[in-house]
């Protein structure tokens, strides 16, 4: 959440209140004139603004928080899964180190980071469709380097075990 968004949301509740507490204490008392900070208002005019005004500044906030969402992606980055060793030796002996390379890590992470959610929420659907994801992401590469067709899916499931695994 923007820090801005708490500050803004507080002081809006504030003058919105301050506006009904007017509001409650002015139809009791029969007042012409409001003196505020110096200036006289007529009461009406007073409460019309404060309520508005404290509706407006919340309702701001919150599209300010719509508008500025926080960086989850970012913050995914920064806490990347790391990969096992036996993985890791496995997918050097299959794929080699070029610039593929980084695209599969980084597919692998975000695999491995969203496998173990769904496995701890037990969504089973969702395990399934990235399952299926990466499994076809690891085909795809082992077809592009021109490996035996009659290993790839001995290889895919191999790597696959390895991913489902929780890492270290």
């Amino acid at each position: 959440m923007n820090p801005i968004v708490p500050v803004m949301m507080a002081v809006g509740a504030v003058i919105f209140f301050t506006g009904l507490s007017a509001l409650i204490h002015l139809n009791f008392k029969k007042t012409k004139t409001i003196n505020f900070f110096g200036k006289a208002y007529s009461p009406w005019r007073f409460i019309v603004t404060t309520i508005l005004s404290g509706v407006g500044l919340i309702m701001v906030s919150i599209y300010l928080n719509k508008l500025f969402p926080p960086d989850i992606e970012v913050i995914a980055e920064r806490h990347s899964i790391t990969l096992s060793s036996n993985l890791r030796y496995e997918l050097s002996s299959i794929l080699p180190a070029n610039g593929n390379n980084e695209k599969i890590m980084s597919a692998i992470n975000r695999f491995q980071k969203e496998y173990q959610d769904a496995l701890s929420k037990g969504e089973k659907n969702t395990m399934e469709l990235l399952i299926l994801e990466m499994s076809f992401l690891i085909r795809t590469e082992l077809e592009k380097q021109n490996y035996p067709s009659h290993r790839i899916g001995s290889e895919v499931e191999r790597v696959m075990q390895f991913l489902k695994q929780k890492p270290d």
